[in-house]
């Protein structure tokens, strides 16, 4: 049976529509990042550039480069200081003016009466290669952060093992520093990933209305492969059944999109696709609360088998009170990932 689970997985793998390869971003060296006192002479500079760029196209694209340059900053930042660094927000929020300033400068154009739909399509794909790059940036270091965390875990079984109960502490107290930088990274990519979509939105609008819906049926189709990516051992572990489900309600809607588009109706293609895209980002956001309630519910496990050993049984009560209410959590969240897919329906 779970030879033939990962058969099917690899099968939906397989793309359905064949798009053109896309470029992918080498991110420039960063040189100053905000951390540094001498950095006004990197945006000074930029200043300059700009200054001299005097073709509305050109300026756009430089508002590209600039990004990359902010994005290569993000991941020095995150590499040597880490998420809380002050420099972190300031990367972030020039990065956001350079997108929503290059979105301007279309809007502009069009309002004079030019046609910007090439210039828009250049940009929109000069968009994707800055989200994906970014996006590559917040994932290595949430590996890094998971790697320290499984590091810490292990200490700490040994440090119980051997009955260090200092040593416990203070590597418990490291592991929750970890999970706090872990979260805050999570809440950062989520509001940097919702700004840029909406200044790309900007843009796509202003896109051939056939390429715009391509690139949404695109955009979903990969959407879901990386989902396939990050749950697959859910799925091939016999333990995936219900998200299954829930890819065949992202299927029925991406049919549904590609038959409109093959019709010509591109903007109810660019909907459905949209929606699609929205059902995948659900059964993701319910498969991480899964995720996280079974994490919880081990750890709580652990300590209460290492309790028990030492025979305190006041203590291995509470955990075992502990361990009940974080397989009633697993419980909701494996429910929640259950219906995530029905919610379309209802409404």
């Amino acid at each position: 049976m779970k030879i033939i689970k990962f058969v099917l997985v690899s099968l939906l793998f397989i793309p359905v529509v064949t798009f053109a390869h896309e470029p992918v971003m080498v991110l420039p060296n960063a040189g100053l990042t905000p951390e540094s006192p001498f950095y006004f002479i990197d945006t000074l500079g930029e200043a300059l550039r700009e200054f001299f760029t005097f073709n509305p196209g050109g300026k756009a694209h430089l508002q590209v480069d600039f990004a990359a340059e902010r994005i290569a900053e993000i991941k020095i930042i995150l590499e040597t200081r880490g998420v809380q660094a002050k420099g972190l927000d300031v990367a972030q929020a020039r990065l956001r003016e350079h997108l929503g300033d290059a979105a301007e400068i279309i809007i502009r154009q069009k309002s004079k009466g030019k046609d910007v739909r090439e210039l828009a399509k250049s940009m929109s794909e000069d968009f994707d290669v800055n989200k994906e790059a970014l996006k590559q940036t917040f994932k290595e270091q949430q590996r890094s952060l998971e790697a320290k965390k499984e590091e810490l875990k292990a200490k700490i079984r040994e440090a119980r093992h051997t009955g260090d109960t200092a040593q416990v502490e203070t590597l418990l107290h490291e592991l929750s520093e970890i999970k706090a930088q872990k979260e805050l990274l999570d809440i950062k990519e989520e509001e940097q990933e919702e700004a840029l979509e909406q200044e790309e939105e900007k843009i796509e609008r202003e896109m051939d209305k056939k390429e715009d819906a391509e690139k949404a049926i695109k955009e979903a189709e990969e959407e879901k492969q990386e989902i396939l990516i990050a749950t697959g051992i859910v799925v091939m572990d016999g333990s995936g059944d219900d998200a299954m489900a829930q890819f065949a309600k992202f299927d029925q809607l991406l049919a549904q999109a590609k038959e409109l588009f093959a019709k010509e109706n591109y903007v109810g293609a660019k909907q459905l696709a949209k929606q699609a895209k929205d059902a995948l980002e659900k059964i993701e956001e319910a498969t991480d609360d899964l995720d996280e309630a079974k994490e919880k519910e081990e750890e709580l496990k652990e300590e209460q088998e290492e309790q028990v050993r030492k025979g305190i049984e006041e203590e291995a009560r509470r955990l075992e009170k502990e361990l009940k209410e974080a397989k009633k959590a697993t419980r909701k969240a494996e429910e929640k990932l259950r219906t995530t897919g029905n919610e379309k329906e209802d409404d």
